[in-house]
Order: C-alpha cells, then structure tokens, then sequence
C-alpha cells in the first residue's frame, strides 16, 4: 500500500495521508518515545482524548505546552497515562509538577538536540509545519532543529499543518511527503509568550538605558525571553551595524531590523544573517519571516554552542535573572523549592561570551521582589533561597544590572562583588546587607 501512495503526485499523496487528528494519533503505540517539536495543539488534544489508551507513554518536550497538555492531564485516576519530560516546566504545568507527573531533563540548551536524539530516542515525531511546498517539502515549523533529533533517528512522522506558520529559511531538515506517516490540517492560532503581563516602569527603563550605553555599535545581539530583554533590545533601535545571533527569535529583533539598526555586516559567523533557534514572533510579524532569506533559523545546540558564539566578535548576551547572592552566583528561575523554568541558555551564551573578543553579557533584574505572601524582597541577598537553582555560576558572571547601575563582576574579588552588588541593591536594604557581609567576612569591618 505504502509503495503505492508513493507513485501518487505530491499533492495526491498528502491527500491520501490527510486525516483527522484523533486518526493520526491513533498509530502511536504504548511503547512508544514521541517527541513533541512546535507544538502541535491538535494532535496533543487527540492524544489527551486517548489518554486511557495508553499506561506510561513516554512524551518529550524542549519547552513544555501552553495549552491543555500542561494543565489537565495529570489528574486524579488519569495520572499515569502519558508521561511528560521537558526541558523546560513552564507556569502550566505547575499542577502537574506538584502531582510528580512532569519531570524534567538537565540540560544546557547547547546540548538539547543531542539530549533528545541520544538520550530520549524518540520513535515518533509530532511536528507543528507550514504546508507543504511545490516539491512535496514541509518546512520545520518554529523550533527546526528539534525536530531533527527524531528524524535522523528514523522516527514516524505525523505533522499538523497550519497555514498561519511561515516558511523559514533554514538549514535544519525539511520533511518530504514521502517520509510523513499522517498529516492533519488546523488553523489554530501558534503558541506565543507575550506580549508581558505589565508595561514597563521607569525602573525598567532605567535598567534598559543602563545597558543600552555599554553596548558598542557593530555588536551581535542575543536576548533571551522577558520583558526587560525585549526593552533593551528596543533601546538599541538608534545603534549601528548590529548583527542578531540569538537563541529565541523575537519581535524585538524584528523591532530593530525594521528600524535599520540591523545589518550584520560586523558579524563574523553568517555574515550578513540574522539568527536564531527558535522564534516567539506575534502573528502580525509573520510576514517579515516568511521566506526572508535575511533571517536563518538554524540548530538550537549550534546557536548556543559556546564555541559557535565565542567566534562572534562584540557579542552581547542580554537575559534576566530574579536573585544573586554574595557569592555572585545567579538564580535566574526557580527560587526556593518553587519549580518552573529550565537549565535553558543562561550559561552557554555567558560563556561563549566571556570569550568573544570584546564580547559581554549582561544579567538584567530588579532590585526588589515580591514574595508569595506579598513581601518586598531584596534581589541581592547574603544566600539564595533554600532548593533555588544557579544557572550561572559565580565564576561566569559579568554584567549584572539593576535600576541602580551595572556592575562588571568579572575581574572583581569576592569583597569587591559584594560592595559592587550591594551599590546595585535597592538602599533599603544596603545597610542590613552591609551588616551581614561584614559579619561573614566578606566585607571588611
């Protein structure tokens, strides 16, 4: 039967394999490791409809579900059923990870692909695509790399068409209609994290400004997920010669390619290329990705690679954290034993960074934060919270800035960290952190 589908047309072909997606989930098996690139929210739908079918499938993930994959389906006597790792546990699936039904893989974003290929070993691929092209190819949908790591092992294919995803100039491998198991069609609107829960402050602003003026015309950018990242990026809209070697591609990227503040004609890797991972664009920014050969999406652990980025002249990496302490370790998610976040990037880029000749990163957080009972918290602290998690650690810190300047930890002792971030701190705070650095020793009495 196979053989003859294959003698069809293209067209004839994805007609032949075109079905609902409660069909196309049904050829998972029990045994089966299936990997979930783009998010696909038909087919999870399907497969959470059919949960009971299954005791223990293994699914995974790189940056978990919005949707109700991540909220629903690990309650009561449906525990059990499918069970979820990802890189990254998100807001949505906090439910699930308190009940023990997500865990969660650890590691860098530079070794993500390799994770899942090697370690996972996925046997089927459900992949979120645009439709398919003249020559019978889906283009990978918003995460290219990831789905890779399935197809190079072999993996079935079963891919959600959507017409709203563009076509991305990339690298990463396309899927040739010959290869796909099943297909389904939704036009579902593609998961987005934005725009942010509150307008910036002046405080923001501030911490935007402050990085805004270290950066050199003709740098790279890369800028990670958040609120304060994307207000820098804009602040950089009146720089020069920019180049973007990032992770996750961003409307704020776009933001400052459409203000001319882009060109790469500094950057040595991909020259003239703008670059990401991944992209996080909004609907109406489709348009300045589709078939942009300007802009190239290739593999995640590539992007990421220290050594990929080190090679980058005047690379500026930009990305949030919430708490550092005295040691100038930094925890950028998951204070105390509440869990959400990932490993992510954090390290790679501060580390390719470090090496960049003329190269920075930039850590960018508040001053103060409110705690679950309400309570304004300083950032800057003697200890991180019991259970928090370091994603950059004390010997890999350069710029940290808050409202109240930056600070390059680099080349600094540990005394000299601690009056440079107690300077950052907000000044209600200065003079009890004095006081407990100077009884630990790490101030001078």
């Amino acid at each position: 039967m196979q053989e003859g589908v294959r003698a069809l047309g293209y067209q004839a072909q994805y007609e032949a394999k075109k079905c609902t997606p409660e069909q196309a989930v049904s050829l998972i098996q029990n045994d089966d490791a299936v990997l979930v690139a783009g998010e696909p929210g038909a087919l999870l739908e399907a497969l959470y409809k059919a949960r009971t079918r299954f005791d223990g499938l293994r699914l995974y993930s790189v940056f978990g579900f919005t949707g109700r994959m991540g909220a629903d389906f690990h309650t009561g006597s449906e525990a059990g059923h499918i069970l979820v790792q990802s890189l990254v546990v998100g807001r949505n699936e906090w439910g699930a990870w308190q009940g023990g039904a997500i865990d969660q893989g650890m590691v860098n974003l530079s070794d993500a692909e390799a994770y899942l290929e090697n370690v996972c070993q996925p046997t089927v691929l459900l992949i979120h695509c645009p439709p398919m092209d003249d020559d019978g190819y889906f283009y990978p949908g918003v995460n290219p790399g990831c789905g890779a790591a399935a197809l190079t092992r072999g993996a079935k294919v079963v891919i959600q068409v959507n017409a709203h995803l563009p076509i991305i100039h990339t690298d990463c491998p396309r899927i040739h209609i010959g290869s796909v198991a099943a297909l389904c069609e939704s036009a579902e609107p593609i998961p987005f994290i934005g725009p942010w829960d509150s307008e910036p402050t002046e405080l923001d602003k501030s911490i935007a400004g402050f990085v805004a003026e270290i950066i050199p015309h003709g740098a790279t950018i890369q800028s990670g997920l958040g609120m304060l990242p994307d207000l820098t990026c804009r602040y950089l809209e009146n720089h020069k010669d920019l180049g973007i070697h990032t992770d996750c591609f961003s409307d704020a990227h776009l933001h400052l390619i459409g203000k001319g503040a882009v060109n790469n004609s500094k950057k040595e890797v991909l020259h003239g290329l703008s670059v990401g991972g991944y992209f996080n664009v909004s609907q109406e920014n489709y348009h300045a990705i589709q078939n942009n050969p300007a802009v190239m999406m290739k593999s995640l652990s590539w992007v990421c690679e220290p050594a990929t980025v080190r090679q980058i002249s005047n690379m500026m990496t930009i990305n949030t954290g919430i708490c550092m302490d005295f040691r100038a370790q930094i925890c950028a998610a998951s204070p105390g034993m509440h869990f959400s976040g990932g490993v992510g990037s954090h390290l790679d880029f501060a580390r390719g960074a470090k090496r960049s000749a003329g190269g920075k990163s930039f850590i960018l957080m508040r001053s103060t934060f409110l705690d679950e009972e309400g309570n304004l918290q300083s950032s800057i602290r003697p200890a991180l919270p019991e259970g928090s998690l370091v994603n950059i650690p004390r010997s890999d810190v350069m710029y940290v800035v808050t409202e109240y300047g930056a600070a390059d930890f680099r080349d600094l002792s540990v005394k000299g960290r601690v009056e440079a971030m107690i300077a950052l701190a907000h000044p209600d705070f200065r003079e009890q952190l004095t006081d407990v650095a100077k009884m630990h020793g790490f101030a001078n009495a």
